[in-house]
């Protein structure tokens, strides 16, 4: 895969450039001749950073194993170091397409509740096959272990040790086979890709919480069966951090000791973990750049950067150039407007702050000394020693320090809130959650406000009582929990206890946590088989992707399948293994609707696989010949909601067209919604709120019985996404958007994003609540979810892809030389039917200095905040109020700095706190961002609103700042060079018309072609010889070339970070898809929009009025 040197996101960007002239190319408008930005001297003593240089540590060893009764470790079996990757062999089989395992080859069990494991396996963590007696029994609860031999992770096939055909028609891989994707051959020194088959005999490093992300294949049209996607969030759930610039970058071992956490350095080839890595690799993340610092700011706060100068009276519409450090060529800025403007000083370079990158693997220990680190950038590459903070993948906090007042707080601009992403993927060097099991007495908990124990509560008096870290209350220690405290006033079996050394651990549930039997795991597939669905191809693609993702659901006797089909009626089919064949049963009446039968709709997998596969087979060619053009989706959901009342489980939904029948039937608003938007109607944004409450009546009824649904809509028409998407919204699910649906183009990410729905880390039937230190109190939660009572919010499912943002309010302030205490509980059933208790502590110092708010602020998790936020406001406030109030939360931040904070300076100066030296730029991506434009047809606004209510802190930068490729020149770089090259600004000066250029943000990928490409260039990417010959729909198809392989590698690098498969689209320019790729170039200026350089001069004269 890719060799590692991480590319600078942001640097080389316009290789012909040379050097600072003193014309445009290196001059900066005068405008910005003086911007500033504090960066901080070390932080005070009371506030150890994250960041400091640390060695890698040397695999912390385990610590000595609890008898296994009392508390078994998450993973199962012994635990090998948990930074050190075991060598894979080198017949390790590509993970994409490769063949099956042989029987009797000796695999590690699949994480994440993979089939069962040989004797010689460990188990793995989340839900894997129980290994032998000898072994605790794993954390998710898996099934026995049996045979030995495992699938691989996440479906992505196994090593084989002879040829054996592959699935679904992907081309075989015999062992000694190179891995696809250009990858290197698995040679002894190699780690295993994430979380594969380490060499026979050697120890694995215990699979972490889900195990691999899914890989992805290099050939959607082929349908290859291999890989998978997460989905993108919705407002107001964070998704976890996967950088946002590309994802976790490449996760090679840990560098050896010494060496600065942020120095880019790249990992020799053979420490690239192959093709499987995790979908984090190997890109660049948003770090602090490295610049001068120029004089120190007041307050022991960082040395401001600043842009001087910025004229009150003339707004330059002129755009200059930063000239990047030493060594690299310069980056031209946005060319539009006019004349550009030179001063006759060399500008520094890094006047207009941007994205940098981090190269290098931080070792980040959560606490040290007994204070918490500043955790490193979402984005960035990290591995976490939990010391007694949770993972920041798993909680971030928008500042790392708390205000101890409400004041202070309002005077910051800033808001509080916690992103919470439960099931949040871990780095596969990092140790697993551990289990707890207190046995029949239960987790220990405050007696006052029922807080689980965790690092952060006091034992006083010899041990006998413990004082609760939230609320303060003084508890008695049960006598079977008691312990001596050492000299330090710590238990002496502290380091021995997870729950009291660790920021998360899970405990095994009792039974005054059961309601009810943990339900089994159920998944009921509704099929759309209307005409238009049948003419479009979408039934044919739905069949096939539930075909070939049987194979990924859960193994074991608990699994259970049913499935339906719907036009103008509901046709429920009997899969029972007795029937020559299934059984259709019909069910007209939509508007009251009943299920036809009370038992054999709903099947163990093992009991009716081959009728299930032969009825998918054959749906398309019963119903070739429909001709009823009406859907009863409202009540189709209903009847397959009936079917699994008694067990709750998953509803995956395939619809294809407007809602037009019985329950739940929609009109076409669309129509009117043209003419309200473009007369400027105030009332327009009404038509992005759920028609009425019938669908919204409806889910809240499914939450109650734990049925999740996603929607899947395979759509060429408008089908009102903002009613539809209320009931995902409400039960934990999401909406998947392939618009326009191409039977060519779409069936392979359909297929992986159902893969990867049912194969992700996940589990059913959840409660969770969010508890603080007295003083505070949660104020909101916001994300995919039910909520009943205030405290408490419903998930009937919560996967790895799923953030909730919980926001909080002062009532009474916090002492500053005491630290405020965040935990989440999340009670939940694992796939494998087990009932657990998750619970996340973060505990932070408190401050009352405003300028330690500022210096520990973290950009990414309040940028999450905001575009959360705005897009909740959009089906209430006009865009343009929504848009304004975005720019003046920017601006309030920044002028709240410039007033309390900065050193005296004189006004012409626009200061940036360094932390925040981003907001302005991010701030302006989301004002351009398809949710926030006026153009755009509604159902891409409320797709968009539905992807950010539960999105990660990780994929909310990216989703509306992408990041921007150069892809016709690979094969010039050299090889050792890291697999994604260099980002490129978003301006339009580095999309030049003989280039060929990727654009993604997570979701999309928008591949655009110059009018002036080599045709020898099109030819090698795209197999086609002249522009007028390139498809409208793209299949990106490998060629034998060099130039198809690396293009090819790029894409599937991409989807495996960001754990999702691109819909690739090609734009051209002149046509309106070159527009909408221009669009999101957003240091442009806009018709309606400043550009980059504008933006700072409108912020910097928004602060000047606010100062006087």
């Amino acid at each position: 895969m890719a060799s590692s040197s991480s590319p600078p996101p942001f640097t080389a960007q316009n290789p012909t450039a040379q050097g600072p002239g003193p014309g445009p190319a290196g001059a900066l408008p005068a405008a910005l001749s003086n911007l500033q930005i504090s960066r901080g001297a070390a932080p005070p003593p009371g506030a150890p950073r994250g960041l400091t240089p640390q060695t890698a540590p040397p695999a912390f060893a385990a610590r000595p194993a609890p008898p296994a009764a009392a508390r078994p470790t998450f993973p199962g079996s012994p635990p090998a170091p948990p930074f050190v990757r075991a060598p894979t062999t080198a017949s390790a089989g590509p993970p994409f397409g490769g063949s099956r395992p042989a029987a009797g080859s000796q695999q590690p069990a699949p994480p994440f509740g993979g089939p069962p494991g040989a004797v010689s396996q460990p188990a793995p963590p989340f839900g894997g096959p129980r290994g032998t007696v000898s072994q605790p029994p794993p954390p998710f609860g898996g099934p026995p272990a049996a045979a030995s031999q495992a699938p691989p992770p996440f479906g992505g096939p196994a090593a084989a040790a002879s040829q054996v055909p592959p699935p679904f028609g992907g081309p075989s891989a015999a062992a000694s086979q190179a891995p696809p994707f250009g990858g290197p051959p698995g040679s002894v020194s190699q780690p295993p890709p994430f979380g594969g088959p380490p060499a026979v005999g050697s120890q694995p490093a215990p699979p972490l919480f889900g195990g691999p992300r899914p890989a992805f294949p290099g050939q959607p049209a082929a349908m290859a069966a291999s890989s998978s996607q997460p989905m993108p969030p919705s407002f107001g759930a964070p998704q976890q951090s996967a950088p946002p610039f590309g994802g976790p970058p490449q996760f090679g071992a840990p560098r050896p000791g010494g060496q600065l956490p942020f120095a880019a350095q790249s990992a020799p080839v053979s420490q690239q973990p192959p093709f499987m890595a995790p979908p984090w690799a190997n890109v660049p993340a948003f770090g602090p750049p490295s610049w001068q610092s120029q004089g120190a700011g007041s307050g022991a706060m960082q040395p401001p950067m600043r842009m001087p100068g910025i004229p009150g009276s003339m707004l330059p519409n002129t755009l200059g150039q930063g000239v990047p450090p030493p060594g690299t060529p310069t980056i031209p800025y946005s060319p539009h407007a006019g004349t550009q403007v030179s001063t006759p000083s060399k500008i520094d370079p890094n006047q207009i702050p941007r994205p940098m990158s981090e190269a290098s693997v931080i070792i980040y220990e959560t606490r040290q000394g007994g204070q918490a680190t500043v955790p490193p950038a979402a984005s960035s590459e990290f591995i976490v020693k939990d010391t007694g903070n949770c993972s920041p993948r798993l909680m971030r906090c928008t500042v790392n320090q708390i205000p101890c007042t409400g004041d202070l707080l309002t005077m910051s601009g800033m808001p509080l809130a916690v992103m919470v992403q439960p099931f949040s993927l871990p780095h596969p060097s990092e140790e697993p959650i551990q289990l707890v099991d207190f046995g029949e007495i239960g987790p220990i908990r405050c007696s006052r406000c029922k807080a689980y124990i965790n690092p952060f509560m006091r034992f006083v008096d010899q041990g006998r009582h413990f004082i609760c870290n939230l609320c303060g209350f003084s508890n008695d220690t049960p006598r079977e929990y008691m312990c001596n405290l050492g000299p330090d006033g710590r238990r002496r079996d502290a380091d021995d206890r997870p729950e009291l050394c660790r920021g998360t651990v899970e405990f095994v549930a009792t039974k005054e946590f059961l309601v009810r039997d943990p339900m089994p795991a159920v998944y009921f597939f509704l099929i759309d088989v209307s005409m238009n669905a049948i003419q479009t191809g979408a039934t044919a693609a739905a069949c096939s992707a539930i075909s070939q993702a049987i194979s990924d659901l859960p193994e074991g006797p608990r699994t259970m399948v049913g499935i339906a089909t719907f036009d103008s009626a509901i046709h429920f089919y009997s899969l029972k293994r007795a029937q020559q064949q299934p059984l259709m049963l019909i069910v007209p009446d939509v508007q009251d609707v009943y299920t036809p039968l009370q038992t054999d709709l709903i099947l163990p997998v093992s009991e009716c696989r081959e009728n299930l596969e032969q009825l998918l087979e054959s749906i398309p060619n019963m119903f070739e010949n429909n001709k009823v053009a009406d859907s009863a989706f409202g009540a189709a959901m209903k009847a397959g909601f009936l079917a699994m009342k008694s067990t709750g489980g998953k509803l995956l939904v395939f619809q294809s067209v407007l809602p037009s029948l019985g329950v739940g039937s929609l009109s076409a608003r669309e129509a009117e919604g043209r003419a309200n938007i473009t007369t400027g109607d105030k009332e327009a944004h009404k038509l992005l709120q759920p028609v009425d409450s019938t669908l919204k009546t409806m889910a809240l009824e499914f939450a109650e019985y734990q049925v999740c649904v996603d929607v899947f809509l395979t759509t060429q028409s408008y089908v009102d996404i903002a009613s539809i998407s209320v009931v995902p919204h409400t039960t934990g699910g999401r909406v998947y958007y392939y618009y326009p649906f191409s039977a060519l183009s779409d069936p392979a990410k359909l297929f992986n994003d159902l893969r990867w729905n049912i194969s992700r880390p996940q589990g059913f039937e959840a409660v969770m609540r969010v508890r603080c230190s007295q003083g505070l109190q949660v104020q909101d939660y916001f994300g995919n979810f039910c909520k009943r009572v205030p405290t408490d919010i419903d998930l009937p499912a919560i996967d790895s892809d799923k953030t909730v943002m919980v926001t909080f309010k002062h009532d009474d302030k916090l002492q500053e030389n005491l630290e405020c205490g965040f935990q989440c509980a999340l009670l939940y059933t694992t796939v494998y039917g087990q009932r657990r208790i998750r619970v996340i502590n973060l505990s932070l110092s408190c401050t009352s200095m405003l300028s330690n708010l500022f210096r520990y602020a973290d950009l990414e998790t309040q940028f999450a905040c905001f575009l959360k936020q705005a897009s909740n406001g959009i089906p209430t406030s006009p865009l343009p109020r929504i848009r304004e109030e975005a720019t003046n939360t920017c601006i309030n931040i920044l002028q709240s700095y410039r007033k309390h904070c900065a050193s005296v300076s004189s006004s012409g100066q626009l200061i940036l706190p360094e932390a925040l030296k981003l907001l302005p730029l991010y701030t302006l991506a989301l004002v351009k961002s398809i949710g926030l434009r006026n153009d755009g047809r509604l159902d891409d606004r409320s797709y968009w609103m539905s992807l950010v209510s539960s999105i990660s802190v990780v994929l909310a930068v990216p989703l509306v700042f992408p990041r921007l490729i150069p892809i016709h020149d690979l094969t010039s770089r050299a090889d050792d060079d890291s697999l994604i090259p260099s980002p490129l600004m978003l301006n339009s000066e580095n999309v030049l018309e003989d280039g060929v250029y990727l654009l993604e943000n997570g979701e999309d990928g928008l591949i655009y072609v110059g009018n002036m490409v080599n045709p020898v260039t099109l030819e090698q990417i795209f197999g086609v010889s002249s522009l007028a010959a390139l498809p409208i729909q793209l299949v990106l198809e490998q060629f034998d070339n060099e130039l198809s392989r690396k293009v090819n590698e790029v894409v599937n690098e991409i989807r495996r970070q960001r754990c999702s498969y691109l819909r690739l689209r090609l734009c051209r320019r002149g046509e309106p898809s070159g527009d909408f790729f221009r669009s999101f170039l957003i240091e442009d200026k806009a018709p309606a929009g400043f550009s980059y350089v504008e933006f700072l001069v409108h912020v910097h004269r928004q602060i000047q009025s606010k100062m006087t």
